[in-house]
């Protein structure tokens, strides 16, 4: 692409767009370049639109200016069709409003809204969206659409074709039409009258071609994503139909999905779930076809290698190894409206699995029991991470998803079986659902030779041969075409399928701007082109399969980079270091040193500073990569280098009571000059230290001081006794201002426990202790420890060596202690947990109708125990609000005082979502409470505030 074209179309945009949309520097577009792709292009421009005015701005300037583009939703696809090295235009999370409509028979969707965040606004009506992909918990509505996901239990019925409403498009001239509006779609047929009579001639050249519509006919009863959806050209007349039918699954190659309205499908509550293992996988097949017979709702089936990638879980049987090389394992599940239905079709099928129990292995009965059922679909959810944590360092994972009409389902598994025999893929694994004939199979491989290039090469050739041409199924069932099956779309086609795919990306994108590449390529060796290699990097981050699915709860996300943002540059700087250690000649070692500069600078901000560390992260990663213990890790060779640093923290930790009173000094201090000068003028007393030396910036809900801890408040001797370890925030910043309630948290503590029966005990010098988190999130480890071990010998003294609970008031500080203490008696809880399962039961808790705010914390997540939160805000209020799309409020300890931007980001729809007649947020974390403050426009404390009002002794 001539860079002047890309300096045109950029000239025509900047008005349109602020400053902070376009993307230019090089480790961005590096790293937001990336997908869940084994594919790789560098954009030469990034785009952040967040609304329709913006994207159609873009399109009509791209196609002035002869300029590709590529839209991207959330990057979790897996066929390299969210990718480019022209202009990647992302879609902002703002952009993800919703409408219920015709009482949830119907929703309006915007591109961004995620596509769990719609099956829980259509909780509350017994409703959800027909498409379930596995990727659902990250990958966004556009995104799905454009790609026809489907998913477990979405089979064919419930894909986005066969549930699609309506949408609003974007074409590529930039004419805009909403298929809900008549008066639009009348203008758009009126104005585009050619256009429409091109579209009628082909669609009557398909129908008038016998063999062609019987191919689409069989195609499209099974799953199918290869290519256009020829299907529309046949199941519709009417040209508007026709249009937004064919635009599903097209991976933003005909137009720009700006909205799209979904009829909802009924979300049964009453379910069966059960796991059954046979012998023979033909028996096992034979089965899924008898079973789609009935009405079953989800039938997952599971060969040999895939049930030994899982052996480990607690619920599988434990003799997986000694099962026969073709043994198979089908997870059922059946769904109802009522439980009389739902016993009826256990019943029935239940029969039927009995007709093969001569196969029989293995068998969990069907249950409702939601807690085994969930361990149950975590079998099959681990099947194909479990892979990509065991692959060998600098291989990918590949997962491809063909399809076969049931009858043909045992050819097609066992021949594949061969396959991977063949080409040498021991570690493989087949696993899909089965009742829609779709196979996912994985395996690992490396493209760092030719010949392993090759390898690969003739392995998809004799795959697209024995699904397209030999047993007639489908390529690509539900992951898309992208790059990776672009060259084989004829060959599952035809001539005269994939030449009716050419015209019609010709006549929606005569200038092929529209993520050129994809789909249609006249490249036959594109899947072979531009791939992703994985260098070994660090330890931590190498099992990575980049997939995306940690981004959704990154406070940093839209600030600088996510999780995976940060792994996939931090293996580019690994992968220029080896380069330019290769590179014989001095130019060639003057680009690469000028690139990993440029990185390392770069990411001392994007990819360290910026990073709140919480974990959360690894709670989402299908491999449990923690990327926060990454970046700490980078953090303590930086410290371990700093002489100032590691003198200060020393000071600190020896000093800890010295600092705390320091800290109050300092915020008594900020309140006198508050009085003195107003909230304005010290935030721009604070400003430019803050620029210059990282200090921290001054804001309106930055805390008043507390007094320090009085250990020897007058009890009564209690039998039930607990110990309290204040945390460091709670001892040094005092209750909100503006709260209603400016009591210690220390003082709240004493009165629940008196009320429960309890009687508190403090640690000596309480201000000297601390759990150790600030100094391991900054990566002082030497310092961490030797606060973490000072306190966990406090806390055996005051426990009686773990006769007593402790109870922490912060869930940082009963994370990081919980985890010190796991070779000891310890009894650690954080405050909330203790509250529910200890103190409740000898409280008289009234619940107030007052509206509450609630956010649950990334260490209560971490913990498992964000229920207590949740459980102990509902037994104290009957309206409770937790906001969506807020995971992470990323205060992240002191960062929210010296990287306020961090924190912002994090909470930007906060504010939005508080009602009007709400005036209190409850959490259990000072710090998080002085962030969720800032940005809500209400005062938040701990939710012990709130128990405390609402409760007395019980009688």
């Amino acid at each position: 692409m001539a860079l002047t074209r890309l300096h045109a179309f950029k000239q025509y945009i900047t008005p349109f767009l602020p400053e902070s949309a376009l993307i230019e520097d090089y480790s961005r577009r590096y790293a937001y370049g990336t997908d869940a792709s084994f594919y790789r292009l560098i954009p030469e421009l990034v785009v952040l639109v967040s609304n329709q005015k913006q994207a159609k701005q873009v399109i009509s300037a791209a196609n002035q200016h002869n300029v590709p583009i590529t839209f991207r939703a959330a990057g979790t696809s897996l066929s390299g069709q969210a990718i480019t090295d022209s202009v990647l235009v992302l879609l902002c999370d703002s952009w993800s409003n919703f409408e219920i409509l015709d009482n949830a028979d119907a929703i309006r969707l915007q591109p961004a809204i995620i596509g769990a965040r719609v099956n829980q606004v259509l909780a509350p009506y017994g409703k959800k969206i027909g498409p379930d992909p596995a990727s659902i918990n990250s990958c966004k509505i556009a995104g799905m659409a454009a790609n026809n996901s489907s998913g477990m239990c979405c089979g064919v019925a419930q894909n986005s074709y066969h549930t699609l409403k309506d949408m609003t498009l974007i074409f590529a001239d930039g004419t805009e039409l909403n298929t809900a509006d008549e008066h639009s779609c009348q203008r758009f047929l009126s104005t585009h009258s050619d256009w429409v009579n091109e579209l009628m001639n082909l669609v009557a050249s398909v129908k008038q071609n016998a063999a062609l519509s019987e191919l689409i006919t069989h195609k499209y009863r099974l799953k199918n994503t290869t290519g256009y959806g020829l299907n529309a050209l046949l199941d519709f007349s009417d040209p508007i139909d026709i249009i937004k039918h064919v635009i599903i699954g097209s991976e933003g190659t005909l137009a720009f999905i700006a909205d799209i309205t979904y009829h909802t499908v009924i979300e049964h509550s009453h379910k069966h779930t059960g796991f059954f293992i046979f012998d023979d996988i033909n028996k096992v097949c034979e089965l899924v076809q008898r079973l789609s017979e009935l009405d079953v709702a989800a039938v997952e089936l599971l060969d040999k290698r895939a049930l030994m990638s899982v052996a480990e879980h607690a619920i599988m049987p434990k003799n997986v190894a000694d099962y026969p090389e073709h043994a198979a394992a089908l997870l059922i599940e059946l769904r109802a409206e009522d439980a009389h239905t739902l016993n009826e079709l256990t019943h029935a099928t239940q029969l039927l699995i009995n007709e093969f129990s001569e196969s029989a292995l293995a068998t969990i009965a069907f249950s409702a029991d939601s807690v085994r059922n969930a361990a149950l679909w975590n079998i099959r959810k681990g099947t194909f991470p479990a892979v990509g944590a065991v692959r060998e360092t600098g291989t990918t994972v590949i997962i491809e998803d063909v399809a076969f009409a049931l009858d043909k389902l045992a050819l097609g598994v066992n021949a594949l079986h061969q396959l991977f025999i063949k080409y040498g893929y021991d570690e493989a694994i087949i696993f899909g659902h089965a009742l829609a004939g779709n196979l996912h199979f994985v395996f690992t491989q490396a493209f760092d030779t030719k010949q392993q290039v090759t390898r690969y090469e003739q392995f998809m050739a004799d795959v697209a041969n024995l699904v397209a041409v030999e047993l007639k199924g489908s390529l690509k069932a539900e992951h898309g075409t992208g790059r990776n099956m672009a060259p084989f779309v004829a060959t599952e086609w035809g001539d005269d399928g994939f030449a009716v795919m050419v015209k019609l990306k010709q006549l929606f994108d005569p200038k092929n701007i529209l993520n050129p590449g994809v789909i249609i390529n006249a490249d036959k060796n594109a899947h072979t082109q531009h791939l992703k290699t994985m260098p070994k990097s660090d330890d931590i981050i190498d099992t990575c399969i980049e997939c995306g699915f940690c981004e959704v709860v990154c406070p940093s996300k839209g600030l600088t980079l996510t999780p995976r943002q940060r792994i996939t540059l931090w293996r580019h700087r690994t992968e220029l270091h080896s380069a330019l250690q290769a590179a014989d000649d001095l130019k060639t070692k003057q680009q690469l040193n000028q690139k990993l500069t440029v990185i390392e600078n770069d990411f001392k901000y994007l990819g360290i500073d910026s990073c709140a560390a919480t974990g959360l992260c690894g709670l989402k990663c299908p491999v449990g990569i923690n990327t926060g213990e990454f970046i700490k890790s980078l953090r303590a060779e930086k410290a371990a280098t700093n002489k100032l640093t590691r003198s200060l923290a020393a000071f600190a930790s020896m000093h800890f009571a010295v600092m705390a009173g320091g800290a109050r000094l300092g915020l008594n201090v900020m309140q006198v000059l508050e009085k003195a000068i107003g909230t304005n003028n010290l935030v721009s007393l604070t400003k430019p230290a803050h620029r210059l030396l990282g200090t921290p910036l001054y804001f309106s809900a930055w805390p008043r001081a507390e007094q320090p801890i009085n250990c020897h408040v007058k009890q009564k001797p209690q039998h039930k006794k607990m110990v309290y370890v204040p945390s460091c925030a709670g001892r040094v910043f005092a209750a909100d201002k503006g709260s209603d309630d400016t009591r210690s948290l220390v003082e709240v503590m004493h009165s629940l426990a008196a009320k429960a029966g309890f009687e508190v005990i403090i640690p000596k010098q309480p201000d000297s202790l601390c759990c150790g988190m600030p100094f391991a999130s900054k990566g002082l480890n030497k310092e961490f420890k030797n606060k973490s071990e000072q306190l966990l010998t406090e806390l055996i003294d005051c426990s009686n060596n773990g006769e007593y609970p402790i109870v922490f008031d912060a869930s940082p500080c009963a994370l990081t202690t919980l985890n010190a203490a796991k070779n000891t008696q310890l009894t650690i809880f954080e405050s909330a947990d203790f509250a529910t399962e200890q103190l409740l039961a000898h409280l008289q808790v009234t619940q107030t109708s007052e509206p509450i705010m609630l956010h649950v914390t990334c260490s209560s997540k971490r913990l498992g125990k964000e229920q207590s939160l949740v459980t102990l805000a509902k037994a104290c209020s009957s309206d409770v609000i937790i906001p969506a799309d807020i995971e992470c409020c990323g205060f992240a300890g002191d960062k929210g005082f010296n990287l306020p931007k961090l924190n912002a980001n994090a909470l930007k729809t906060l504010k939005q979502q508080v009602p009007k007649n709400c005036n209190r947020g409850v959490s259990n974390s000072r710090s998080c409470e002085i962030g969720l403050t800032e940005h809500s426009g209400i005062s938040y404390q701990s939710i012990l505030y709130l128990l405390d009002k609402q409760s007395s002794t019980v009688n």
